[in-house]
């Protein structure tokens, strides 16, 4: 899906004063998950994840601020690089035959190895999605993103969306 990097660009914006800060304590910080923001989710029913994935792709493909990358080697101010395409990482797991004591135990350690991860913020997107199959009806979802793409304003848009294209 990724196109050359060049011909891959929509836009380009400068920061907020908001981003600059939050781009600044990154880059300074660097290891620390002060700006990585999860939900975590528990799903129910039955789960179409081809279609939920699709959503969520979709979702990413109409919000250009899902699709941003941030420059500031070799430039004299940074920027927000808009990507005019980007695949949103997305992992499934399957912990069905697991105990609900080890179900527990590889989900608060998957949260903390998740966390730590972070983000390489010249790279797009600046978030991905984990889907854990706990039984069939039953799934945790965890979306894990870098603060500086959006405000609190924003993740319930974003997840009105999700479900609505789901």
């Amino acid at each position: 899906m990724q196109q050359n990097k060049k011909t891959n660009i929509e836009d380009i914006y400068e920061l907020t004063s908001m981003q600059q800060g939050m781009l600044f304590h990154t880059l300074y910080t660097e290891g620390s998950d002060a700006y990585i923001e999860q939900f975590c989710y528990d799903l129910t029913g039955e789960m179409d994840n081809s279609n939920f994935r699709k959503a969520w792709q979709e979702t990413v493909n109409r919000h250009p601020v899902l699709r941003t990358s941030f420059q500031w080697k070799g430039i004299s101010k940074p920027v927000q690089i808009v990507s005019r395409e980007t695949e949103l990482p997305w992992e499934e797991l399957d912990w069905s035959r697991l105990s609900d004591t080890e179900k527990e135990t590889e989900y608060k350690n998957f949260i903390k190895s998740d966390r730590s991860k972070g983000f390489s913020m010249e790279q797009t997107p600046l978030m991905r999605c984990t889907l854990i199959k706990y039984d069939k009806d039953f799934h945790k979802f965890i979306w894990t993103f870098h603060h500086i793409l959006m405000d609190g304003w924003s993740y319930p848009v974003i997840q009105k969306e999700v479900f609505s294209f789901y």
